[in-house]
Order: structure tokens, then sequence, then C-alpha cells
């Protein structure tokens, strides 16, 4: 894990609760991008010497993490990320396909084409990780093309509202995507879009969009024959 290093602030209570938010945006991102998998053990004293912080902010970072529903915490078991769950994976693709296809179609509003601008600088940085193995820089990637998208057409807290739902979501695509030729896919998917975008067929720029989002219907199905244990109630026999 990366080290912390969070400026100096006059509050400490202030500077406290942004090495906390610090310590929740990386652990959260080594957790969906499969850096830490399922059902693996967290222990507050080895994150915090791991992140070269106290434990304090960690306990903070596990509470949101917690309540996010990306680990566990058990007086038995102690503390462990979270197992899969099928039913929130589909929630979430139900969700995310309905609304950002909807922000696209239905937005009623022109694409801003500075924004658009943004949006293909983002792709190129995309197609340049194909082949990185960096899945945090393509995890900020994809999610900086779906924010992109929805702040193009006037809506970026549909973007937010999606965050929300998200997480098992985005760690089957990326338990499944450390394949170069998976991750080619989903950014040659991303281009299809833009391109109907650019194109103005809204229409068919919102179609392709739903399909790329409930591809993650075939992932998991495919992830969870190979890795039974990374979902809940497929851990036994």
């Amino acid at each position: 894990m990366l080290r912390l290093n969070a400026p100096l602030l006059a509050d400490q209570g202030e500077r406290r609760n942004t090495i906390s938010a610090k310590a929740y945006v990386e652990l959260r991102e080594a957790i969906i991008t499969a850096r830490v998998l399922p059902g693996a053990g967290l222990a507050e004293t080895e994150v915090a010497q791991a992140m070269g912080i106290s434990r304090t902010p960690v306990r903070e970072a596990f509470t949101r993490l917690f309540d996010e529903g990306l680990i566990e915490i058990s007086p038995q078991t102690g503390t462990r990320v979270s197992l899969i769950d099928n039913t929130r994976v589909r929630e979430a693709m139900f969700i995310r396909a309905t609304l950002e296809s909807a922000v696209v179609a239905d937005s009623g509003v022109d694409p801003d084409p500075g924004m658009l601008d943004e949006l293909e600088l983002s792709l190129r940085a995309q197609e340049r990780l194909v082949h990185s193995g960096d899945m945090g820089a393509l995890h900020r990637a994809d999610m900086g093309f779906h924010a992109g998208l929805m702040a193009a057409f006037g809506h970026p807290r549909a973007w937010t509202a999606c965050q929300h739902v998200s997480a098992d979501m985005m760690r089957v695509q990326f338990l499944i995507g450390m394949k170069p030729d998976h991750i080619k896919a989903i950014v040659a998917e991303h281009r299809a879009v833009l391109e109907q975008v650019l194109a103005g067929d809204l229409a068919s720029a919102a179609r392709l969009l739903a399909k790329h989002i409930r591809n993650v219907d075939i992932d998991q199905a495919d992830l969870k024959r190979e890795h039974q244990e990374f979902f809940r109630g497929g851990e036994g026999p």
C-alpha cells in the first residue's frame, strides 16, 4: 500500500479526518481492484503500519467500509473483507444500466463539448493502461469515464448515486478483469459509446452503455465458476 502523506493542518480534528478519508479511499480502492481479496483478514495495527498512520483513522475508515458493506467486523472472526453478494451485484447492474442510459438518452440537453474532449483524453489513458497491470489506475480511469459521461449531460450526481451501490459489481469486474483481453474489451465498449455520442446518436449510445454495464452478469457467472470462495454462500461444497 502507498503511504499517506497528509498535509499539516492547524486543527488536529481536521487533520485526523483528512487522514481517515485518505485511508478510506486507499483501502476501498485496494478492495475493489482485488489487491485485497474477498474473505481476506484485515488488522487495524497492520494496516496502520503499512500506511504509516495511527490506528484511529484506520478504525474510522473501517467504519465507513463496514457501512458500505465492503468489510465485516465480528468479535469471533475479527475484521475481514466481505464476500461478494450476488443480489447486490444484480441490483447495481439494474440501477446503473437504467440510470446511466437514461441520462444519455433522456437528459434533454446536448452534451458539453469540453467535457466530451475530456472523455476522449480519459479513454486514451485507458487504452494506454490496458497492458500496464496497474489495476488502481485502470479503476480510476474507468470511473472517470462514467463520471465524465454523466457530467457531460448535466447530471454529475447521477454518478454519485451509482457509486453508492456499485462496490460489489466493480469487484467482480476487477477480479475477472486482470486479463488484458478482458480489459481491452471494456475499453473498446467505452470507445463505442463515446463514438455514438459524438455522432449524435444518443439512443444507440444509451443501448451500448446499458449492454456494457449488464455484461458484468456474464463476468459474475464466469468468476463464480472458477472462484466460489469469493461469493457469499459459495465457499462451501
